[in-house]
């Protein structure tokens, strides 16, 4: 769990989360593996995408996974983009 799920409303979300958590996710460090082992593995190409092994890709051993429909659309990727500089002020220029 990475600390977002905490901030939910109401007292039965404030209990049911971290149990849910416990059950369904892995740790912030686990949901780093992924990242860190498509980064660093010269066993994945470039542009594939990795994920957990697990059940739902929530939690397990890193491997080549099948990438969320629409993930690749360049439109919503420059539209990603746009909003991440205007939400933290920092410009990229290529």
């Amino acid at each position: 769990m990475t600390g977002l799920q905490q901030h939910g409303n109401g007292p039965l979300s404030r209990v049911l989360t971290p149990i849910a958590a416990r059950l369904l996710m892995g740790s912030a460090e686990g949901a780093a593996w992924p990242s860190l082992y498509a980064a660093t593995s010269p066993h994945i190409p470039s542009g594939r995408f990795v994920g957990p092994a697990g059940r739902d890709q929530t939690s397990g051993t890193p491997k080549p996974a099948k990438l969320p429909t629409g993930a690749d659309d360049p439109a919503e990727g420059r539209r990603l983009w746009a909003a991440s500089e205007q939400l933290t002020g920092v410009p990229f220029d290529l």
